[in-house]
């Protein structure tokens, strides 16, 4: 059964591990197939990780819709 991950904060700590695994942003970068520059941008924000950075972390993004209570 997959593990929630709670948002993009959490995404962005499996980031910054796998990047200090690798010694660097940009060997991490190239050993997935991303651009370095892409890596910066979502480590400052900038992008929201693709599908590419999320796979590469062991991540999905699930999107879920909820009804919303009728106002009283």
């Amino acid at each position: 059964m997959p593990v929630p991950v709670e948002g993009t904060a959490d995404a962005l700590a499996r980031l910054e591990a796998a990047i200090a695994e690798d010694g660097s942003a940009k060997a991490w970068a190239a050993r997935v197939g991303v651009s370095d520059v892409y890596v910066s941008d979502v480590r400052r924000g900038v992008r929201k990780p693709g599908p590419a950075v999320l796979r590469a972390l062991g991540l999905k993004l699930v999107v879920r819709y909820e009804r919303e209570e009728a106002l009283s």
